[in-house]
């Protein structure tokens, strides 16, 4: 019956049977109530969209972090092979003289780079090439196999489509502190897509990666629902920025929904039909279940949210896993450099038969051993860093061994060493003797690499207002503004290092409850100063 036409027979007459006037009244309410369900349809269709989108959104941020856990742990493993004995000794090794250390030096750098590329499908090929071109060795995939290649010039090609390859270069570790060209580097084709698919197992196709796009956010478009995550690493050279998409079929995603206003169209029908009772019972009913299917799609949300948390978590701690292991191989690489030119000096006096001079070397390596030691231990305290020793310590003494440590580097060999030391040689810090050092040594080597060419370093204590005050002045170029506002944070380097030294430095002066800042100097040059609290008792 239409309801306008009754209205006007209803105007038009002036008394009309009681029944007719309650099924006017009877349909208007239940047309009413039906076109409310309607609404409340269409309403909760668009909320079930909305959460729909804030959950692929979540999910594709999450995924987005794991990938660059991913990077980072592949970046630490390509620092560690840079720093790994056959290949930082390659370019000295293979332009020596005799054909069978050649020979050798040549199976265990391919050795190496085999045994890499097979613990790591992600990468397609790397190789290991000096400053002026001359490729050392090269390894890639045949067939997904690692197999030797013959040497290539130029990594640098990209292929077009979903395979695109992304090249990465890493300084080889006897030259990180140095340019690329008088060390070598390791150059690497890397697979995006291999290294998502074993991010993110069984997406299949609803997860890609635009290597050249930028943006994030959820859109819903033609029944596709499509979130953007933007993936970076600003540690590889060149730099990663990518965008991760994911796109899912709305109507999978909001299925539930659409069954539930199935139901109500159903619901629709039988209130018309039934009139009073199935309008009140209706009603009943839809508000019931409207209210129960909200809390269980809000309860079901608040699961996922919870659950996607949790990988975010993970996702976190896999990328600090990763910049620790490049922190480990930074911080046992300064003590290993020492030693080697200790055993070289060593080696040179006994050739000339000065035992009595080389056995004087002897306690200098064996301190190296005994730092790296002590750096393995600090590592097995990560967890619990409450059980560190700790005694007084002479920041004098400290500063005076390390000096003489960086005075057997040859690399610095024109860089003049100067203490002015006015502590007194007393225990006047309390702390960890083993973190304290290797603070001094990172600031100590950070000035005399800040001055290839030679100048001076000048290392100085004093008391201060009850602190320990040292400083370590070089008369390099000095910081420029941006170096200044970064100084301290991870792998923020000027000289294309890991960017570490200072990062770690900063941990270390903080765990003793002190301080350190960055300045540039009057006249040229830049100075670091530390200040630690003076030990209980000290004047």
């Amino acid at each position: 019956m239409n309801p306008r036409r009754l209205l006007r027979a209803v105007a038009g007459r002036r008394a009309l049977p009681s029944e007719v006037q309650a099924g006017a009244l009877l349909l208007a309410v239940v047309l009413t109530v039906n076109g409310l369900a309607v609404w409340g349809i269409l309403s909760a269709r668009e909320e079930a969209r909305g959460m729909a989108l804030q959950e692929l959104a979540l999910q594709t941020d999450a995924h987005a972090r794991a990938l660059e856990a991913a990077l980072a742990t592949l970046r630490g493993d390509f620092i560690f092979l840079s720093y790994s004995p056959p290949l930082s000794r390659a370019p000295a090794a293979l332009s020596g003289s005799d054909p069978v250390t050649r020979r050798w030096s040549r199976l265990a750098i391919e050795s190496s780079l085999i045994l890499f590329l097979e613990a790591h499908p992600s990468v397609e090929r790397i190789q290991v090439h000096t400053a002026p071109g001359e490729t050392l060795a090269s390894v890639g995939r045949r067939q997904g196999m690692p197999v030797l290649l013959a040497p290539q010039t130029d990594l640098s090609a990209r292929l077009d489509g979903a395979g695109r390859l992304v090249r990465a270069v890493w300084p080889l570790g006897a030259a990180a502190g140095a340019a690329e060209a008088d060390g070598g580097a390791i150059e690497a084709l890397i697979d995006p897509v291999r290294l998502l698919a074993a991010t993110a197992p069984g997406l299949g196709g609803r997860l890609t990666l635009d290597l050249d796009g930028a943006g994030e956010g959820a859109t819903a478009q033609q029944g596709v629902l499509e979130a953007r995550a933007t993936v970076t690493d600003k540690s590889f050279t060149p730099a990663i920025r990518w965008t991760l998409v994911r796109r899912e079929d709305g109507g999978r995603l909001i299925g539930s929904i659409e069954r539930l206003a199935g139901r109500y169209r159903t619901n629709v029908v039988l209130n018309v039909v039934v009139m009073s009772l199935t309008l009140v019972l209706g009603l009943v009913a839809f508000r019931h279940v409207r209210r129960a299917a909200r809390a269980e799609a809000e309860s079901r949300q608040q699961a996922r949210v919870r659950e996607l948390e949790r990988q975010v978590l993970h996702s976190e701690r896999l990328a600090s896993l990763g910049r620790l292991s490049a922190g480990i191989a930074h911080e046992i690489n300064n003590p290993l450099e020492g030693m080697r030119n200790y055993l070289a000096l060593l080696e040179e006096d006994l050739a000339a038969g000065e035992t009595m001079q080389a056995a004087s070397l002897v306690p200098r390596v064996r301190e190296g051993l005994e730092r790296i030691a002590a750096i393995v231990r600090q590592v097995l305290r990560f967890g619990d860093p409450g059980r560190a020793p700790s005694r007084p310590v002479d920041l004098d003494g400290l500063a005076r061994d390390t000096l003489d440590l960086v005075r057997a580097d040859r690399r610095f060999e024109g860089v003049a060493l100067r203490a002015d030391l006015a502590l007194g040689g007393e225990h006047l810090v309390e702390g960890n003797p083993t973190t304290l050092g290797q603070l001094v040594l990172n600031l100590v080597l950070n000035a005399c690499q800040a001055q290839p060419a030679g100048g001076e370093v000048a290392v100085s204590t004093e008391r201060r207002d009850g602190l320990a005050v040292l400083a370590v002045a070089d008369r390099g170029p000095g910081f420029t503004p941006e170096a200044l506002a970064h100084l301290f944070e991870p792998f923020f380097s000027t000289r294309g290092s890991t960017g570490l030294g200072l990062a770690v430095s900063h941990g270390i002066a903080a765990e003793h409850g002190g301080t350190i800042r960055g300045e540039n100097r009057p006249g040229g040059g830049a100075r670091v100063v530390v200040e630690l609290p003076l030990a209980k008792g000290a004047s």
